[in-house]
């Protein structure tokens, strides 16, 4: 019997991953996240995606989690689609996130593939999660230093979680990955790059149906537009324009949440930049190098919302 074909449809664009905005207190600023959330949908962008890796969720509470997500769900309002996280470091919390998102009425999950979990029981991993929550799966294949989740899991996934709808390719030599998960499940899935951002034109010559980077959504948007449009070489100018911004940011994980908490505040967006630990304040010459990149993406978006 033929498998039933993939919706994959929707979501094409840019997605961005939103950062938690933290108060003076270090508690989540809900001022803050509303105010991200607006851009986020007058920007003009295909979704947003919360609660992830860009959103410090290793250093939140599992009650924390659920205020965050609670909250993006409810003052989203249907705007446009939301990706919730159900990252966590327990499949119970997985579970409970999963149904939490559910009954917010959230379209999608996104869930992180646990580490050294492989074959069947990768499947029934993520069975659990997708059956308990809403219609779409995005399964996030991160890894910093790898290859990530092998095509045989990525195939046995597609054939037996029926939710499982999306993947987030997230590691080392992104780009040929991405043509091989569209071959191997004849394009029932919906593919997106998020860290490999600096990859851009490329992922999207080969077909990527979305980019999940973090701030500067005006360029990003201006940019795949631009690629929509056929004006290819006005895309990747546009984009060869923030290479030295991502060549900063790009160096550590830590550093590319630090740089845009900056840029959040300096948009009048966020009221801090605070970030938890494990992630430490830039040194001199980092917020020397961040205020010239920071001065560079308000003018370049200035320049574009103005033409």
């Amino acid at each position: 019997m033929a498998r039933e074909k993939k919706d994959i449809s929707k979501m094409l664009g840019i997605i961005p991953s939103l950062h938690t905005p933290f108060n003076e207190n270090n508690e989540i600023d809900i001022v803050s996240l509303r105010k991200l959330i607006d851009q986020t949908v007058t920007t003009g962008c295909a979704g947003m995606l919360v609660g992830a890796v860009a959103g410090e969720n290793g250093s939140l509470s599992f009650d924390e989690k659920k205020i965050l997500l609670n909250e993006c769900v409810t003052y989203n309002n249907n705007r446009i689609p939301i990706i919730i996280s159900c990252t966590a470091k327990n499949q119970i919390e997985r579970i409970e996130l999963s149904k939490n998102a559910k009954e917010l009425g959230a379209d999608w999950i996104l869930c992180q593939a646990p580490e050294n979990i492989f074959g069947d029981e990768l499947v029934q991993c993520f069975y659990e999660i997708a059956e308990v929550g809403p219609d779409n799966l995005m399964i996030q294949d991160l890894s910093w230093t790898g290859y990530g989740m092998s095509d045989e899991d990525i195939i046995l996934l597609n054939k037996n979680v029926k939710k499982f709808k999306s993947l987030k390719i997230e590691v080392l030599n992104s780009g040929p990955k991405y043509t091989r998960v569209f071959n191997i499940t004849n394009n029932q899935l919906h593919l997106s790059g998020g860290w490999a951002i600096m990859g851009m034109i490329e992922a999207l010559n080969r077909g990527v149906n979305a980019l999940i980077p973090s701030t500067m959504e005006v360029i990003y948007n201006k940019i795949y537009n631009l690629y929509l449009e056929n004006k290819i070489e006005d895309s990747r100018r546009l984009f060869s324009q923030i290479l030295p911004i991502l060549s900063f940011t790009h160096q550590h994980i830590d550093i590319s949440i630090k740089f845009s908490k900056m840029l959040r505040v300096e948009e009048g967006i966020f009221s801090t930049s605070i970030c938890r630990e494990p992630i430490k304040n830039f040194d001199q010459f980092q917020l020397n190098e961040a205020s010239l990149h920071i001065k560079k993406v308000l003018e370049l978006q200035n320049q574009l919302i103005n033409n």
